[in-house]
Formats: C-alpha cells, sequence, structure tokens
C-alpha cells in the first residue's frame, strides 16, 4: 500500500483513552499476574511513560523530524535510532517516577533496556497497523 503522506492528527480525547486505557490494562495485566491488585496504580503510572511519551514520540518524529530525512531507507533508520533513544528516555523517565513514587531504587537494568524493549514495541505495533491496511513504518507512511 503506497499512497499520499498526511501528517497525524486526532483528539486529545481518543488519544487519551487509546494510551490511558492500553496503561491501565498493562497495570492490570501485571497486577493479575503478580496477583498484586495493589500493584496496579503504579504500574499504571508507569506504563503510561511508554503509552502516552510513546504516542508523542511518535507524532514529533512522523510529523516534524522524519520528513526531513531524505529517502525512505535512511528515515527507516533514523526512526529505528529515534525509537531506541526516545525508548531509553522514557524507560529512564519511568525510573525515576518509580523510585520518586515508592522511595526505593530500581532493580539494575541497564540504561539501553528500555530503548530495545520500546523499538520491539513499536515495531510490532506498526506490524498490527500494517495488518489494518493503515500507515505504518513498514509502508512509508507512517
Amino acid at each position: 500500500m503506497r499512497g499520499q503522506w498526511a501528517p497525524f492528527a486526532e483528539s486529545w480525547r481518543i488519544t487519551a483513552l487509546r494510551t490511558g486505557s492500553l496503561a491501565v490494562a498493562i497495570g492490570m495485566g501485571v497486577g493479575l499476574y503478580q496477583r498484586q491488585l495493589a500493584v496496579v496504580p503504579l504500574v499504571t503510572v508507569l506504563a503510561l511513560w511508554f503509552t502516552l511519551g510513546g504516542h508523542f514520540l511518535e507524532v514529533l518524529f512522523r510529523n516534524q523530524l522524519g520528513r526531513r530525512i531524505g529517502g525512505q531507507p535512511r528515515q527507516s533508520v533514523a526512526r529505528l535510532a529515534y525509537w531506541f533513544a526516545g525508548g531509553s528516555v522514557l524507560y529512564a523517565g519511568a525510573l525515576a517516577t518509580l523510585a520518586l513514587l515508592t522511595g526505593r531504587r530500581p532493580g539494575p537494568w541497564p540504561w539501553w533496556a528500555g530503548g530495545v524493549g520500546f523499538v520491539v514495541a513499536e515495531l510490532l505495533i506498526h506490524q498490527l497497523l500494517r495488518a489494518r491496511g493503515h500507515a505504518s513504518f513498514y509502508n512509508g507512511l507512517g
């Protein structure tokens, strides 16, 4: 599917519902998995770093940064690097939030783990978008 590129735009309400619902689902999933529903609010707040923060990272790249990079191959490489850097920053924010809210230091995860995880998540999300016929990383439109 190749078509005309268009900037991404959606209402704040739709963005908040989608990213918030996903964060709550992650929080509930972790709480059920750990059999500790008391962790749901904390995990939901931490997940918002990736769901809502990731949304804004993606919109910034798609609408501003990506179009300034010439050619699809360079855009793809730049986007992967951007996802890695952005995911690392979101991970650092989530860890800082965890420390602030709990008063304890997070475990010994390397700084780059958030970047790798974010790249994997974005690739899976864009695969789902492509399967549904929407603009995505894979068709060069999203």
